[in-house]
């Protein structure tokens, strides 16, 4: 591709060559400037309507600008000219994943592999797709396929963790997950799925392990923060709990479930005082809150009578 300035300075002596306005157009959208590669590949559309070669690069700038209804009508548009080009076959089936049209996505992805059955992606993609669909043993196959074609492919890695977990084969998720830290240790989804898996199993101290380097890696994970409180409140850590909720709670002052969960360490620790002002701050911040409302002010209706001094009779 010609650089940008180049493109422009032809456009400026040919302002009616539309071979460079439309590599200028996709030089454009290379750079991020999609509204405008989108304006030029519209104009340029206007000239030749019936071309597919504009319409999928329309439907690339759609899709990007996530105006997935546009992009789907631009690849089926498209595919109708050139019904066995791989390229269009592989976006319009991504586009019908964002549609969770996964039936449509299926149909195309393996369409894409009848013309090059080696595609690591498109074997991904169905994984991907099967394993929405619950269908785990078939989503395995399909990302062990992927994983053939393509070894390093650690997205493909981490939905094969995910459904040997489903499947209950724990060794192999446990195998695959920790594959994917060796490929990547600042992955920290995989930390928390080991977590969840050590926690399920009883073994608290590996899953506080890995839900601890969840947090370094990712220090705003909520559910993450919430399992080692959990973990933390059974083993009687109320001192860590306290501190990793009060620093979490300097980073996100607006998150309701966080001074929930700091309500009820200090409910624990006999803080009464804490505790109310913890319960209230978390009403003040309902919309963030993903528990019951009416029962949380109930919580602190029946907190606040119980914190109330009763007269002295002398």
């Amino acid at each position: 591709m010609e650089d940008i300035k180049i493109l422009q300075s032809k456009l400026q002596e040919n302002p009616d060559d539309l071979e460079t306005l439309e590599n200028y157009a996709i030089a454009l959208s290379d750079i991020g400037e999609n509204e405008e590669a989108l304006k030029n590949f519209l104009y340029l559309h206007s000239k030749s309507p019936d071309n597919p070669k504009i319409l999928y690069n329309i439907g690339i700038i759609f899709e990007k600008l996530k105006y997935i209804e546009k992009a789907v009508a631009a690849y089926e548009r498209a595919l109708s000219f050139l019904p066995d080009d791989t390229d269009i076959l592989y976006n319009l089936a991504n586009t019908y994943i964002s549609q969770k049209k996964y039936d449509k996505a299926e149909e195309l992805f393996l369409k894409v592999l009848e013309n090059d059955a080696t595609d690591a992606n498109s074997f991904f993609h169905l994984g991907e797709i099967y394993s929405k669909q619950k269908k785990h043993e078939l989503s395995i196959e399909y990302l062990l396929k992927a994983l053939e074609y393509n070894p390093d492919d650690i997205i493909a890695r981490f939905y094969l963790a995910y459904e040997y977990k489903e499947t209950g084969n724990i060794d192999k998720a446990v195998e695959n997950y920790r594959q994917v830290l060796h490929q990547n240790p600042d992955y920290s989804w995989a930390y928390y799925n080991l977590a969840l898996i050590y926690a399920q199993s009883g073994d608290d101290a590996r899953a506080a392990d890995y839900l601890d380097k969840t947090i370094k890696t990712n220090p705003h994970d909520i559910e993450a923060i919430k399992l080692i409180v959990k973990i933390y409140s059974k083993t009687k850590k109320y001192a860590l709990a306290e501190k990793l909720l009060k620093k979490t709670i300097r980073d996100l002052p607006e998150n309701a479930d966080l001074y929930f969960l700091l309500a009820r360490i200090y409910k624990i620790l006999d803080n009464n005082i804490s505790y109310v002002k913890c319960l209230k701050s978390a009403l003040a911040r309902e919309a963030t809150f993903s528990g019951d409302i009416e029962e949380l002010k109930n919580e602190i209706k029946n907190s606040t009578k119980t914190s109330d001094k009763k007269p002295n009779k002398n």
